[in-house]
Order: structure tokens, then C-alpha cells, then sequence
């Protein structure tokens, strides 16, 4: 999906607030779904047949997570709560996407760290998080770092 494209469908959804506590997910039948939720992630995932259906609680809210690929084999995942409201667009990028701001910050707040895998996670207010997973001293990490114009912020790192 173009980016402009995409900006103006982050229009159509009203923001949400992001979660700080979540339930394991669950994957289910697409008929569980509820049709407002299927709706947006068809949205903003137009052409994108979903592999896997699940949902998750947090905060206290439902949130159905769509998963597929794009036509060029990247992993997409479409964040919905049960309101229909979009949550996030998560899409896996690749290194040299990455603006050379986060990729700076990545190296300097991580020296060690070894991306195995990226995405962009793109939240509807606009912002878009850098979610990087991978091996630092022999063990699983994740870290992610927030682009919010000039402004990079590490928020998580295990």
C-alpha cells in the first residue's frame, strides 16, 4: 500500500489507546470475527488474503489480529479492536528500510544486538515503531524505537 494511501486511511480510524498489559493470543475462525473488525482489516490490508485469525485481551478490550502476506512475501499483521477501530499495521522491513536515524540509534543504545527480524509498526495517530527481534550475548532480544520525526526513543529492550 502506497504511504500516502496509507496516511489517508489513517484518517478514517479514530486513535486508541495503546496497550500496556496483554493476553496471550488465541487464533480463531473467521466467522467469530466480528464483521466491523473483518471490515478494517480489509481496509487497510486490501488484496491481502489472512493466513491466521486471532484475538487477544488487552486492557481489558478485545483486539483481533489479522495475519498474512503481501504480494511480495513480506509478513502483515492488522491490529483491530472489536469496535472496528484500528490498533496497528505491523509489516515486516527490511535493514536498509530502516531510516539510517533508527539504525544509528539501534547501534548506539545496542552495540551487540543482531536483528533477525524488523517491523514497522505504524499506530493510527501516524507514528510508527521499529520493532527489532534478535540475539544479544546468546539471547533472544526486542527492541523497539519510536520515529516521531526527529524524535528516537528506545522503548523496550530485554
Amino acid at each position: 500500500m502506497s504511504k500516502i494511501l496509507f496516511a489517508m486511511c489513517l484518517g478514517i480510524v479514530g486513535a486508541t489507546t495503546l496497550p500496556t498489559h496483554a493476553q496471550d493470543n488465541t487464533e480463531i475462525a473467521r466467522n467469530e470475527v466480528p464483521s466491523v473488525a473483518m471490515m478494517t482489516a480489509k481496509t487497510f490490508a486490501p488484496g491481502i488474503d489472512f493466513t491466521r485469525v486471532g484475538f487477544e485481551i488487552e486492557n481489558g478490550e478485545t483486539v483481533y489480529e489479522f495475519e498474512g502476506h503481501s504480494q511480495d512475501g513480506r509478513h502483515i499483521e492488522i491490529d483491530v479492536l472489536e469496535t472496528g477501530a484500528l490498533q496497528e499495521i505491523e509489516m515486516e522491513v527490511t535493514w536498509d528500510e530502516v531510516p539510517i536515524a533508527i539504525q544509528i540509534e539501534l547501534k548506539l543504545s545496542n552495540s551487540q544486538f543482531e536483528p533477525k527480524f524488523i517491523e514497522a509498526s505504524t499506530r493510527p495517530d501516524g507514528t510508527t515503531v521499529y520493532e527489532f527481534e534478535g540475539i544479544i550475548g546468546g539471547k533472544f532480544a526486542d527492541v523497539e524505537i519510536l520515529e516521531t520525526g526527529t524524535s528516537i526513543e528506545t522503548l523496550a529492550s530485554r
